[in-house]
C-alpha cells in the first residue's frame, strides 16, 4: 500500500441511479448527499454520457478522490474520461474509490473492499478528512483501442469479452434486474439454448466472425465462440477459468470450438482451477499475453459495459496505466 498527500480540495462523488443496486429509486436510501453534505460534491447522473459530464464538473474543481456509486460499467466510465484528458501518467490521475453500487463489482471484490455503500461512503470521508497521507493501492488497466475507418477512440478498464460475453451482457441488462442468481439462471437458459438450438437463447454463445491474434500467434479459424482479456483473475458466478501461464501482462481465453462441442466439458473449462484445458492451444488459448488484435463487426463489452458495433473494425488491447484505488481503514464498530 503506498499513501500521497492530498491537496486542499478532496472528495467527489458520482451516483449512477441507473447502476444495478440504485435503480428504481434505491439510491435514495443511502443518502450520500446529506451523509457528505459540505464536505464534497455529489452528483447524481442517469446515463453514460451524463458521467461525462459529471467527471468534467469535478475535476474542474479539483478534487482528488472521487467516489463512484456504481458497478463496474460507472468505474470504466470515469476511468476513460480520466485518462482521456489527463493522460496515462499515473501522478496526474485522481484516485477512484468504487461503492459497490452496480451489478458486478469486480474491481471491488478484486481488492477485498467490503461493506455497504453508506460505510463505504463514510470510510472514505474519514480518509480524506484525517489529512496527511492517503492510503491507496496501485491496479493496472486495460487499454481498448477501437480504430473504425480514420476514426481511434480509447477505452480503459480491467474485463474485456467479444463473442458470447458481450451477447450475455445485452440479453442480462435486458432480460433481468441483475444480481448473482439472475445472472447463474439467465447463463443456465444460453447454455441449454446453445446446447440444443432452441428457446430464443439460442445464439448467445453461439460464432462470433473474427480475426485473433495474440500476441505474434494467429489462431486458426474465422469464427470464435468467446475472446476474453482481463488484467486479474476474476471469478464471477464461481467460475475460476483463467490459468497463470506464460508472460504478459494480462489474461487472454478465446476458443473457436462451438458451444455445443465443449457442453460434456463445461465443468473442466469454467471451474479449471489453473488446469490445463482439454483441448490444444490451437483450439482453446487460455494463458497470459501483453497484445490481443482483433478484426471483427460485432460488438464487445468492456468492465459489463455494452458496445454495439455493428461495421467493420478492429480492436487492440494491451496493458494501459496504473490506477489509484481508495483503500480506507476498515470501520471500528463499537
Amino acid at each position: 500500500m503506498s499513501f500521497f498527500l492530498l491537496p486542499l480540495l478532496g472528495i467527489a462523488v458520482i451516483t449512477n441511479v441507473e447502476a444495478g443496486k440504485n435503480r428504481y429509486g434505491r439510491y435514495k436510501r443511502y443518502h450520500l448527499p446529506e451523509l457528505v453534505g459540505e464536505r464534497g460534491l455529489v452528483v447524481e447522473t442517469e446515463t453514460m454520457e451524463e458521467i461525462d459530464g459529471a467527471m468534467d464538473r469535478i475535476l474542474s474543481r479539483g478534487e482528488r478522490v472521487i467516489c463512484l456509486n456504481g458497478g463496474d460499467g460507472t468505474v470504466q466510465r470515469a476511468l476513460t474520461r480520466l485518462v482521456n484528458r489527463f493522460g496515462e501518467d499515473e501522478d496526474s490521475l485522481p484516485v477512484i474509490f468504487p461503492l459497490r453500487g452496480g451489478t458486478m463489482n469486480l474491481l471491488a471484490d478484486h481488492l477485498n473492499i467490503k461493506g455497504s455503500t453508506p460505510e463505504l461512503m463514510e470510510r472514505a470521508l474519514r480518509a480524506v478528512e484525517e489529512g496527511g497521507e492517503v492510503p491507496f493501492v496501485r491496479v493496472p488497466s486495460l487499454r481498448v483501442t477501437r480504430r473504425m475507418g480514420d476514426r481511434e477512440e480509447r477505452e480503459y478498464g480491467f474485463f474485456f469479452g467479444h463473442g458470447a460475453l458481450y451477447r450475455f451482457h445485452r440479453v442480462y441488462y435486458r432480460d433481468t434486474r441483475g444480481g448473482p442468481l439472475a445472472a447463474a439462471t439467465l447463463f443456465a437458459k444460453c447454455a441449454f439454448g446453445g446446447a440444443t438450438g432452441r428457446t430464443r437463447y439460442r445464439d448467445v454463445f453461439g460464432m462470433t466472425p473474427a480475426r485473433l491474434v495474440i500476441d505474434d500467434f494467429e489462431m486458426p479459424g474465422d469464427r470464435f465462440t468467446v475472446i476474453l482479456a482481463v488484467i486479474f483473475k476474476v471469478v464471477v458466478i464461481t467460475f475460476d477459468a483463467f490459468r497463470d501461464v506464460g508472460e504478459g501482462d494480462f489474461y487472454v481465453l478465446a476458443t473457436n470450438v462451438p458451444f455445443f462441442r465443449m457442453v460434456g466439458r463445461l465443468p473442466r473449462l469454467l471451474w479449471a482451477r489453473g488446469a490445463e484445458p482439454p483441448y490444444p492451444r490451437e483450439e482453446f488459448f487460455n494463458e497470459r499475453a501483453s497484445r490481443v488484435f482483433i478484426e471483427c463487426r460485432e460488438g464487445y463489452s468492456l468492465d459489463g459495459e455494452v458496445f454495439e458495433l455493428e461495421e467493420p473494425y478492429t480492436l487492440t488491447v494491451e496493458r494501459g496505466p496504473m490506477v489509484r484505488v481508495l483503500m480506507p481503514s476498515p470501520m471500528i464498530r463499537t
